[in-house]
């Protein structure tokens, strides 16, 4: 029989993949209803757009999880995922984020009870490894929210729900 902990440890593994998954699907719902100016539109110029926060999300994504858990170098360089400039395809940005998703979703299922109490230090702070889930998946989802808006922003009624009460999902939606 698994300890609490293991179970615990089970738990918290497979709600944390399972919102980055669910994050994954709901973006990408978007994008499919989106063409590239869409994606690359700011609502002001000190906003940012659908592409950025895609390029952000994995690059923090990366940092905390993908590098960050591990304990391999820090490469992240988080100027380039707000620039204006940047103009990826939307097969580039699906492919990166899906790329990024299943990294992470490898390195936090390989995780042991004793793993997430390790400490990291991680964007200049010291975390364990669950705080460093803790924080990256909530801040992952937030950004698929805002890009949920943003999509929503632009297409007004056009915009084509993902989820409704009484569809067939198995699973919380987020």
């Amino acid at each position: 029989m698994a300890s609490a902990a293991d179970q615990i440890t089970s738990e918290t593994i497979s709600e944390s993949i399972h919102l980055l998954e669910q994050s994954v699907r709901k973006i990408e719902h978007c994008l499919k209803q989106l063409d590239s100016d869409q994606i690359w539109w700011r609502p002001a110029p000190e906003l940012n757009s659908i592409g950025n926060l895609i390029l952000h999300i994995c690059g923090n994504l990366n940092q905390w999880a993908v590098n960050g858990i591990p304990d391999l170098p820090d490469e992240r360089q988080r100027d380039l995922e707000f620039r204006a400039d940047i103009s990826l395809s939307v097969d580039e940005l699906t492919g990166l984020m899906n790329q990024t998703v299943a990294q992470a979703a490898a390195v936090i299922h390989s995780l042991s009870p004793e793993n997430l109490l390790e400490t990291r230090q991680i964007q200049g702070f010291t975390v364990t490894v669950l705080g460093a889930i803790s924080h990256t998946v909530p801040h992952f989802v937030g950004h698929a929210h805002q890009i949920i808006y943003l999509t929503r922003l632009q297409l007004d009624n056009a915009y084509q729900f993902d989820w409704f009460p009484g569809s067939q999902q198995k699973r919380v939606p987020i």
